[in-house]
């Protein structure tokens, strides 16, 4: 019998060992990102309700955002926070050079849907507010939600859906989800574009703090365009709808804005390839689960609202149940 090697250890030592992270599964990826994004809709929605001003009300569900996370979800944030996408710095150039390419794609798609379809612009959601609370509306939805959401979405959910099924399924599962999720289809038509920008970058770059970078510029870029344009009371939407609807501009300009937003995302889906990743595939298996069709049913469910007939009977119901 051969004596075991001084430097191998023994049975008891080796079992007290901890074992490496194992990853994010796509099931509890799901589950997370469904009871954050349900958490930071309900709380913002009763804190407005109850006239908190829009800034102070997406700080204080940020704020139960954050604790619901650790509380409910920790072993999933826990593996998160062990994976080397959260432990890779950023690279500012390549994020910089991704936003502008995506804010243009994106804003290109926007255009091309407002002008085929001129009344969704009264749909799309105007973050505006005044007085101290636009430094408080600046801070949460440019800088805090975007956190949570890149966290939430290309975090836990399509790093689990990465390990289950690779990477391609993976940019377009979360790309989905994302964008059905934010429930205006004239947002959804510039949302898509950007989140399939920001999962293609995160793979590409192995750094969740890439998208973080481009989606807080994004939405802080919207935020104070939409403070500015408040305060020279040129933010009315229906008068870019008027505009949009001249019959002579309207298909040469929705044609132009769909082709050139095109060439842009082809371009940046050439561009950011994704880069190998011992996690992919590292846990075969399916997906989809109930947390993630709840996430895109409460898109569909929201999307549908915003449909004028919809709304009517929604309206015809409630009043004849209450």
């Amino acid at each position: 019998m051969t004596a075991p090697h001084p430097d191998t250890p023994s049975w008891p030592e080796a079992a007290q060992t901890p074992p490496p992270p194992t990853g994010i599964r796509a099931v509890d990826g799901n589950r997370a990102a469904l009871g954050l994004l349900i958490i930071q809709n309900v709380v913002s929605a009763l804190l407005i309700a109850v006239r908190v001003p829009l800034g102070t009300a997406l700080l204080g569900s940020f704020a139960v955002v954050v604790a619901a996370a650790f509380l409910f979800f920790r072993p999933t944030v826990r593996a998160l926070a062990a994976d080397t996408r959260w432990r890779t710095p950023p690279s500012w150039g390549l994020a910089l050079a991704a936003f502008v390419l995506a804010f243009l794609a994106s804003r290109a798609f926007v255009l091309a849907y407002v002008t085929f379809f001129p009344s969704a612009a009264d749909a799309v959601p105007q973050f505006l507010s005044s007085g101290p609370d636009v430094w408080a509306l600046l801070l949460a939805a440019g800088i805090l939600i975007p956190f949570a959401e890149e966290v939430a979405f290309r975090g836990l959910l399509m790093r689990g859906h990465e390990r289950a099924a690779g990477f391609t399924v993976a940019a377009l599962t979360s790309t989905f989800a994302f964008s059905l999720a934010h429930g205006v289809p004239a947002s959804i038509a510039g949302i898509l574009p950007l989140a399939y920008v920001l999962a293609r970058l995160v793979q590409h770059s192995g750094s969740l703090w890439n998208s973080v970078i481009v989606h807080a510029l994004n939405n802080t870029l919207a935020v104070g365009l939409g403070a500015f344009l408040l305060g020279k009371e040129l933010g009315d939407p229906a008068q870019a709808a008027e505009l949009l609807s001249n019959p002579a501009l309207k298909l040469p300009l929705a044609l132009g804005a769909l082709l050139f937003g095109a060439v842009v995302m082809v371009v940046l889906h050439l561009w950011l390839t994704p880069k190998p990743d011992p996690q992919v595939r590292s846990a075969p298996g399916p997906w989809l689960s109930l947390a993630y069709v709840v996430i895109v049913l409460f898109g569909a469910v929201a999307v549908a609202l915003t449909f004028p007939q919809v709304g009517l009977w929604v309206s015809d119901l409630r009043s004849a149940l209450f």
